[in-house]
């Protein structure tokens, strides 16, 4: 108490006997305040610098490059479904591609010759989420596509790819090979869509699809300009607005 009426005193005796002193004082407390003002500034701007875009799994090309045009969606997870049921019994995460099947939860399920194989059916929700708006409006919707791919055996090419003839692709499709989904909704929305996956499992090496399976969803005006010049892209995956590659495996007796 003795110190802080000391210190209490001796300012009042300068505010009064050295009005000088008063003046530098406040410029001092400007200045202090000024500057003050200006760090906020600055580790405001400093944080809105440094804001990370929420990141977006598989909206590159194949070899890496930025796409062309911004990718519509994201597919945030797979939902394997117990035959007709809405049950879910398996869940595919991106980064998490393995997942394993029980037939007795298949559509149907049928053996090939002396069992060395199957081909089953499942049913699948596929979890989208818009990220983007659409570069070009979808003339002919948006669809639901799958496919198998595999790694090349050299000298041997890939038993599966997603390469294909970009002439064959020259129009929009008059009626599109797959079901068109509606995906009409807004950036940051979340939609589900549902789909029947045919898989030929491989029980010579192993109960397992060769490869991998990969969905996809495809704007159709995207896509045809895309496949066109200057661009020329000859990939599914390079087309795709989002994808997502699993590998799934089955057990179990039906």
């Amino acid at each position: 108490m003795a110190v802080e009426g000391s210190i209490y005193l001796i300012s009042t005796y300068l505010d009064i006997y050295h009005p000088n002193v008063k003046i530098m004082k406040t410029l001092t407390l400007i200045k202090v305040v000024s500057l003050s003002s200006v760090l906020m500034m600055a580790m405001a701007f400093s944080c809105q610098d440094h804001q990370v875009p929420e990141p977006v799994s598989n909206c590159d090309r194949v070899d890496g490059t930025p796409r062309a045009f911004p990718c519509e969606f994201e597919i945030t997870k797979l939902e394997f479904l117990r035959k007709n049921t809405s049950q879910v019994v398996k869940t595919v995460l991106p980064g998490s591609p393995d997942v394993q099947l029980s037939s007795r939860d298949a559509l149907r399920f049928n053996y090939g010759s002396s069992r060395e194989y199957a081909i089953a059916d499942f049913r699948v929700r596929v979890h989208v989420k818009r990220i983007a708006a659409a570069s070009f409006l979808p003339v002919g919707g948006y669809e639901i596509t799958y496919y198998q791919l595999s790694d090349p055996v050299p000298p041997f090419p890939a038993a599966y790819d997603d390469i294909f003839d970009p002439s064959l692709w020259s129009a929009p499709p008059s009626s599109p090979s797959n079901p068109i989904t509606n995906l009409d909704m807004l950036v940051g929305e979340t939609r589900t869509v549902e789909t029947e996956l045919n898989m030929v499992f491989d029980f010579m090496g192993g109960p397992q699809v060769f490869g991998e399976i990969v969905i996809g969803i495809v704007n159709n005006s995207t896509t045809h300009t895309l496949v066109a010049a200057p661009y020329k892209y000859d990939r599914l995956r390079d087309v795709h607005e989002a994808r997502i590659p699993f590998k799934p495996s089955v057990y179990g007796e039906m």
